[in-house]
C-alpha cells in the first residue's frame, strides 16, 4: 500500500497545479480557441514507473494478495478481456461496459468512498484528464518496462489506444472516394449528403473542432487554396471556425451514433449514399450486414482523426497492484489483442498494428494526432464549440 499512497500524493500535487492553471485562466471575452492553457503535467511518479524499478514478478505476487478488481471500459470486449486477465494471473477481475456517464460515475464513487471501478478506461480524454486525474480521483501509472516504447506525450494521461475516426465512402457505388478535400463538404454538391453523429450529443466533435483550430490552421488554408484556387479570407479567428460554419450550413444529416452513420454510408444498393466519419469498429458491418465501407485515402488535410482512450486506476482502490497489473496487461499484445480487431492501434509501439476490416494500418500516417497539450483547452472550450455549432446549424 505504500506505493499507492506515494502515487496518490503525486496526483494530488498534479491536481493542485491544475487548479492554479484553471484559476489563472479566465474565460475569453469572445469565443476563440484557447491556445494559452498550459498543458497538464505529471509532477511525480512511482518508483516502478522507472525501468530500473519495475519488477513484474513482484507486481504479480503483490496483486495476488489483494481483492479482485472491476474494470470500467466503453466496449463490451472489456468483459472477455477481464476474464482472460483473471485466468492468466489467477486473480478475480470483472469487466463492466460503462458507455455513458462514466466520468460522473467515477467521481461519485470517489466522493462516497464506495469505489467499485478499480481501473478506468475512457475516451473523453479532456474531461478524464481535468476532472479525474487533475483532481486526484485517478492515479496515472506507466509500467516501467514499457516506458521506452510509449511516446512521452502519451504517458500523461497514459494512452492505451488511439481510437481512430475516419472519413468513409460506399465502395459499391464509387470506385474511389468521391471526396479528396474537406472543403468539398461545404459545397453545394454535398449539401445534405454528409452523415455524422450529432455534435451536441457526442463530445468528440467539439474536441475535434478545437484540435483543428489549434493545430491545423495552415493545413486547412492550404487545402482551401488547393480546392478553390485562392486564399481563404474569413472574419473568424482561424480556418477551423470558417470550415465548421460552412459545413454546418450545408445541412449534414445528424444521427445518434456512428452505427447509424455506417448504415447511411455503407448500406448496399444506394445511388447517392452519404459520406461521413465513423470509428473503425463499424467496419465489422461489412461482413455482418453486407455494407460497403471504405476509408478515403489521401483526403486533405487528414483522412483520420485520433480519439485516444486513457487508462488509470482509482486512487481509493483496495487493490492498487492488481489494478497496475491490469494496466500492464492492456498494453501487451496478448491483453489488447481482442481490441486490435476493431482497428484500434495500441499506444505501445511493440504491439503490432491492427489487422482489421478497415485496413487502418495502411492509413495511420494520415491520422491527425489528439495532442495531450491541448486537453485543458479542449475541456474549457467544449461548450463554446457546441454553441457555435448550434448557431451555425440552425
Amino acid at each position: 500500500m505504500h506505493g499507492n499512497k506515494f502515487c496518490v500524493r503525486g496526483v494530488m500535487l498534479a491536481g493542485a497545479a491544475l487548479a492554479l492553471v484553471l484559476a489563472g485562466c479566465a474565460p475569453p471575452s469572445s469565443f476563440n480557441s484557447d491556445a494559452t492553457s498550459p498543458p497538464l503535467v505529471q509532477k511525480s511518479a512511482q518508483p516502478d514507473e522507472d525501468p530500473a524499478g519495475f519488477d513484474l514478478d513482484a507486481l504479480i505476487a503483490a496483486a495476488r494478495t489483494e481483492p479482485g478488481i472491476t474494470v470500467y471500459d466503453q466496449t463490451t470486449k472489456v468483459v472477455a478481456t477481464a476474464e482472460a486477465f483473471a485466468a492468466k494471473y489467477g486473480l478475480e477481475a470483472t469487466g463492466v461496459k460503462v458507455e455513458l456517464g462514466a466520468i460522473d460515475k467515477v467521481l461519485k464513487e470517489n466522493q462516497s468512498g464506495n469505489v467499485i471501478g478499480d481501473v478506468i478506461i475512457n475516451e473523453d480524454l479532456p474531461a478524464y484528464a481535468v476532472e479525474l486525474l487533475g483532481q486526484g480521483v485517478l492515479v496515472n501509472w506507466v509500467p516501467g518496462d514499457m516506458k521506452d516504447s510509449i511516446k512521452p506525450e502519451d504517458q500523461y494521461p497514459l494512452i492505451v489506444h488511439y481510437g481512430p475516426m475516419g472519413w468513409v465512402y460506399n465502395n459499391q457505388t464509387y470506385s474511389s472516394c468521391p471526396v479528396s478535400n474537406i472543403w468539398q463538404l461545404t459545397d453545394e454538391q454535398f449539401k445534405g449528403r454528409v452523415a455524422m453523429a450529432d455534435p451536441l450529443s457526442n463530445a468528440k466533435y467539439s474536441y475535434w473542432f478545437n484540435t483543428m483550430a489549434l493545430n491545423d490552421d495552415a493545413a486547412l488554408r492550404s487545402a482551401y487554396r488547393e480546392h478553390y484556387g485562392s486564399d481563404l479570407t474569413t472574419d473568424h479567428p482561424d480556418a477551423a471556425h470558417e470550415w465548421v460554419e460552412r459545413f454546418a450550413h450545408n445541412n449534414p444529416k445528424l444521427t445518434r451514433n456512428d452505427e447509424e452513420v455506417s448504415e447511411a454510408v455503407g448500406a448496399p444498393g444506394q445511388q447517392e449514399p452519404s459520406f461521413g466519419p465513423i470509428s473503425m469498429a463499424k467496419f465489422r458491418n461489412n461482413a455482418q450486414k453486407g455494407y460497403h465501407l471504405a476509408l478515403c485515402d489521401g483526403m486533405k488535410p487528414w483522412a483520420l482523426q485520433s480519439f485516444p482512450s486513457a487508462i488509470a486506476y482509482a486512487a481509493k482502490t483496495d487493490s492498487p497492484n492488481a489494478a497496475k497489473l491490469y494496466i500492464h496487461y492492456m498494453l501487451t499484445e496478448e491483453g489488447f489483442g481482442i481490441q486490435l480487431a476493431d482497428g484500434k492501434p495500441s499506444a505501445n509501439s511493440q504491439v503490432p498494428a491492427p489487422d482489421d476490416p478497415s485496413n487502418v494500418k495502411l492509413y495511420l500516417d494520415q491520422m491527425a494526432p489528439f495532442p495531450s497539450t491541448d486537453l485543458v483547452s479542449d475541456y474549457r472550450t467544449k461548450s463554446e464549440w457546441e454553441d457555435f455549432w448550434r448557431s451555425s446549424y440552425s
